[in-house]
């Protein structure tokens, strides 16, 4: 019967913050499309988008947001302004999860929040770490590739009037950040125009008043 089946689905998964089609039906192949849309409809799961769920009840909270992020568009990690945010570097904004793929640059939205993609070259798909809350690790990129990486998909942040007007926190980043795994960073990516574009903005982190 639906009902308990959908009871030992809910058991099954009750850890997964994403469960893609594939695995629901390795671990239920008798699991139709009738009774998933039925399980959906009663409020039980949720539709991601195509080919992703998540059990309705797991709370959602800005951990859960960047696990399901990485989940639906994979691979990706983390970063611009919800990394930036996670910091501390900027006032976080909950309901915007933006990541760095490799994959075509992609936009969802789901329970309020949009999920969004920047596609870089493979070589700049790196400077992530694994960021673990309540026994589930989710991929982030570190403070200095977050610097990074938001200078070079936000090329129009130039000019001090440009830095100002994302609110960078600019004693709390030149706390966190590295400058020599920064400037290691820089060097792998080989961009002049990144180069110049930090330095800029290194300069003005130091001009505090």
């Amino acid at each position: 019967m639906p009902y308990l089946l959908y009871r030992d689905f809910e058991q099954a998964f009750r850890d997964h913050p994403v469960i893609s089609r594939a695995e629901m039906l390795l671990r239920f192949p008798e699991l139709d499309r009738r009774t998933l849309t039925s399980w959906i409809a009663k409020g039980h799961v949720q539709r991601i988008r195509n080919g992703y769920y998540r059990i309705a009840r797991r709370p959602i909270d800005a951990h859960e947001r960047y696990l399901i992020a990485n989940a639906i568009h994979s691979p990706s990690y983390v970063s611009v302004r919800a990394a930036l945010g996670y910091y501390g570097f900027i006032p976080e904004g909950v309901f915007h999860v933006e990541s760095v793929t490799t994959l075509p640059t992609q936009r969802y939205q789901f329970a309020n929040t949009w999920y969004s993609y920047r596609r870089v070259k493979p070589s700049f798909f790196f400077g992530y770490r694994f960021v673990e809350h309540n026994g589930a690790a989710a991929m982030i990129a570190t403070p200095e590739k977050t610097i990074l990486d938001t200078l070079y998909l936000h090329p129009e942040l130039d000019t001090v009037v440009d830095f100002e007007a994302w609110r960078f926190d600019q004693a709390g980043i030149l706390a966190a950040i590295d400058g020599t795994r920064l400037k290691d960073h820089l060097d792998v990516i080989a961009s002049r125009t990144l180069s110049r574009r930090y330095n800029r903005f290194n300069k003005w982190l130091h001009d505090l008043n």
